[in-house]
């Protein structure tokens, strides 16, 4: 979830993030380089980077184009939007 209440999600096989607002609608869709990413996480000082995990395996017939990237740690930079820090684990 970034500050402005919206939620961010990767979308695993398509290769696309989506922002979605509050109301459910879609903000924003952001392709990827790799069709296999598997989550978000706002970070950096700010709040302000998104890192985007990728699967590595199993490397599959039909994502060929994944290829040396299928694996990858992805930070964007530039959003315009934060994230919210996330509450420390109580014990």
């Amino acid at each position: 979830m970034d500050a402005e209440g919206c939620v961010w999600s990767a979308h695993v096989y398509v290769g696309k993030l989506v922002r979605y607002r509050p109301d459910g609608s879609v903000d924003r869709v952001i392709e990827m380089p790799v069709r296999k990413v598997t989550s978000v996480m706002f970070g950096g000082p700010d709040l302000d980077v998104l890192f985007v995990t990728s699967m590595a395996k199993p490397p599959l017939p039909r994502f060929p184009g994944d290829g040396v990237l299928r694996g990858s740690l992805f930070a964007i930079h530039g959003l315009g939007v934060r994230g919210m820090p996330e509450a420390r684990f109580a014990g």
